[in-house]
């Protein structure tokens, strides 16, 4: 039988007796050596063994009061190529650095122009990123009061908004069937290109390379964790409005059971194996804030407790209890400009808290050797 929510049985059963086989379990193994054997499993799983920068060029330049502002085009590995703002204080000394991550929110028009405002936009867009703006953030552009506050600042397009928007909200399910033909998920090009692109910004000119953040709300809350997960050239990452365990998430009017967005932000490679907060539990034990609207429609409470307490349990197993800090904000689904002022102050208190020893998991990433930090 097919339910309402287009659930068969063996969904149900699936969802509701699976044990996760790669989520971490203190009974089998310690954190360290369920951290690295996992990761190389989800990398080789997904297709992110090797990584390397985004090639970039200069479409436009601007400047304002508050720093100077690029329009690059970056060129990725699979062939693609999106549009990006680049924003950097006006300052000789390096800077720390923020990836910022656009959200979902069915509002393919603009990506960028979500989270970066430059003071000559397109005035086709001025509606739609004024609508937008305030919908969900508050009226503020974070990615420019960032570099107010001295960081340096990458946003792109992903595969599906801005420059790269493609045939509306009801073209989403194509858009990923045509990738799975061959083996590729939707998620992970999502996921390669921000790794590339964040590559590129640990290698620009000017940045403080200890001290590079993940940043992003909604969608972008998730590309934040799992950048965290994946990349030892993040020190600190902000992550709002997307954690919950599957079988929180799949329930009764979630958008989990509708596909469409949903393929944006699923890796099948890795469906059944890895729980989400153990997937964000990667991460440990970087500085890392989670959170969420207790009234968030979709990341229910009940959802997002569970989560949060998986994940301070990771957290605690990686020697790093105080590193992690989740909170549910009275609301919904929105990043308030009082929460932003409470995310940006945790991130620069944790972003400068002690310079970065060598991290304990020692080995390549991506065949290179690099630096890690430990924030014990």
């Amino acid at each position: 039988m097919i339910d309402a929510e287009n659930m068969c049985g063996l969904a149900h059963r699936l969802r509701d007796s699976n044990r996760f086989d790669w989520n971490f379990d203190p009974q089998k193994s310690d954190f360290q050596n369920w951290r690295s054997r996992t990761r190389e499993n989800v990398r080789a799983a997904i297709g992110i063994e090797k990584i390397s920068p985004a090639k970039t060029s200069v479409i436009s330049e601007w400047a304002d009061a508050d720093g100077l502002g690029q329009e690059l085009q970056l060129g990725f590995s699979n062939g693609e190529t999106t549009l990006a703002y680049l924003l950097q204080p006006k300052t000789t000394a390096p800077t720390p650095a923020v990836l910022l991550l656009h959200d979902h929110g069915s509002f393919f028009s603009i990506g960028k122009e979500k989270l970066i405002r430059r003071p000559d936009e397109k005035p086709e867009l001025q509606e739609d990123i004024e609508l937008w703006s305030n919908k969900l953030y508050g009226g503020r552009f974070i990615g420019n009061e960032l570099v107010r506050r001295g960081y340096t600042v990458l946003c792109a397009d992903a595969l599906g908004w801005g420059s790269r928007r493609g045939n509306g909200y009801e073209a989403q399910q194509a858009l990923a069937a045509n990738l799975m033909q061959f083996g590729i998920s939707y998620a992970s090009v999502i996921l390669s290109e921000d790794l590339e692109a964040l590559a590129f910004l640990r290698d620009l000119s000017g940045i403080d390379r200890t001290r590079i953040a993940s940043l992003g709300y909604s969608m972008g809350g998730s590309r934040a964790w799992q950048l965290a997960a994946f990349s030892d050239d993040i020190s600190v990452c902000v992550a709002g409005g997307w954690m919950g365990t599957l079988q929180g998430l799949m329930q009764s009017g979630n958008n989990q059971l509708r596909g469409q967005s949903a393929f944006s932000m699923l890796h099948p490679q890795i469906g059944g194996k890895l729980d989400y907060p153990h997937f964000a539990g990667l991460a440990a034990p970087k500085p890392t804030l989670i959170f969420s609207g207790l009234e968030d429609r979709h990341f229910p409470q009940p959802a997002a407790t569970d989560a949060h307490g998986q994940l301070h349990d990771l957290w605690t197993a990686a020697g790093a209890t105080e590193a992690l800090h989740t909170q549910l904000w009275p609301g919904a689904h929105c990043f308030s400009v009082e929460q932003q002022d409470h995310a940006l102050d945790w991130l620069k208190q944790n972003l400068w808290r002690k310079k970065p020893r060598a991290f304990l998991d020692a080995g390549p990433l991506f065949g290179a050797s690099i630096s890690r930090p430990d924030w014990r």
